[in-house]
């Protein structure tokens, strides 16, 4: 029996694509990238021949429309996440859509009822961070209570960006520093935890001239312990996650993504019988995050990111986002 070839599309010319998940897809001997699309055919053309992409469109109408296409990856712009994974699955096509996956809760609740009207066809969040193996080893460490009981976690994750030009600078096509950067820092608390936070405390900083969040800080409260998250687009550029425990602590220094997906990343745990550092090999998370949706998919298995996963964290953000009045605030469901 011969091995399913799976056949990709691309919505939009997002550098993201270009740089990260199309070189990706490309090195996996069972996909084919088939076409990308573009509002503009002419900036569709150019992308598909510098990414060494057969066919290309000028609309997602035309891609969406394409038979040979079993999944679509969806880096638009995030106001637009929700609508076109819809389309998509009304074409009969599975998507990947680049987190976050929506805007907010309640617009996510349309991709989820739509997703139970056509139920032969599936949508994940691409949260490709979650599919690198030192997560699967950090997962074992906690469980085997390696550093104890977990008490608290810290994550951080800021770059700086003040043009206006980005579309992380706009708030009405989605853009602040919760939805870009933020959602790997409450997905991550969450993940740990397993669960939702029964409280929120945040303080949320708003650009005067873009509107968008710029800086947010928070305190999320477990069942099982407390995170405190940091994320902002108008910081130097740092990222890290460190997991407190009762018996030692785990810190993570590339807990998310890096300037090469396959760089090697290290971790520590730190307990008082000393300091054990874990390197691992060279791997592109971007390549185990395709390569499992496919598997899941073609095994109908449920996705290893679930649309009530993302729905957790959709609803985290909105919280986070609760007090709207550039202090602090809390918000207790």
């Amino acid at each position: 029996m011969s091995k399913k070839k799976w056949r990709w599309g691309i919505l939009s010319t997002a550098n993201i694509g270009r740089t990260r998940f199309i070189p990706a897809l490309q090195s996996i001997p069972d996909v084919e990238v088939v076409a990308v699309a573009s509002r503009n055919l002419q900036k569709a053309e150019a992308f598909a021949s510098e990414c060494g992409i057969a066919e290309a469109y000028g609309s997602y109408q035309e891609l969406m429309e394409h038979p040979d296409i079993d999944i679509l990856y969806n880096p638009t712009p995030n106001y637009l996440h929700v609508s076109l994974s819809i389309k998509a699955l009304e074409y009969g096509k599975h998507v990947l859509c680049e987190k976050p996956i929506s805007v907010t809760a309640r617009e996510l609740d349309q991709l989820v009822q739509a997703q139970q009207q056509y139920p032969l066809t599936r949508v994940m969040e691409g949260f490709m961070y979650r599919f690198h193996p030192q997560w699967r080893y950090i997962h074992e460490l906690i469980q085997d209570k390696k550093i104890g009981k977990i008490t608290h976690i810290h994550a951080i994750f800021t770059y700086f960006n003040d043009d206006p030009a980005d579309v992380r600078n706009q708030d009405n096509l989605g853009g602040g520093a919760l939805l870009d950067i933020g959602c790997y820092c409450v997905d991550v608390a969450k993940m740990i935890f397993n669960g939702s936070p029964k409280s929120i405390q945040s303080y949320v900083e708003y650009d005067p001239i873009f509107s968008t969040d710029r800086l947010t800080t928070a305190l999320l409260e477990f069942k099982e312990g407390i995170a405190t998250l940091v994320c902002s687009t108008q910081t130097f550029s740092f990222q890290q996650v460190y997991i407190h425990g009762t018996k030692g602590r785990i810190e993570v220094n590339i807990p998310f993504n890096s300037a090469s997906d396959e760089e090697p990343r290290s971790i520590r745990i730190v307990t008082k019988e000393g300091v054990l550092k874990k390197t691992f090999d060279q791997i592109n998370a971007y390549v185990l995050m395709a390569q499992a949706m496919q598997q899941a998919i073609e095994k109908k298995h449920p996705l290893p990111i679930t649309l009530q996963d993302s729905m957790e964290t959709m609803a985290i953000i909105d919280r986070l986002l609760y007090p709207k009045n550039n202090g602090f605030g809390s918000y207790t469901p």
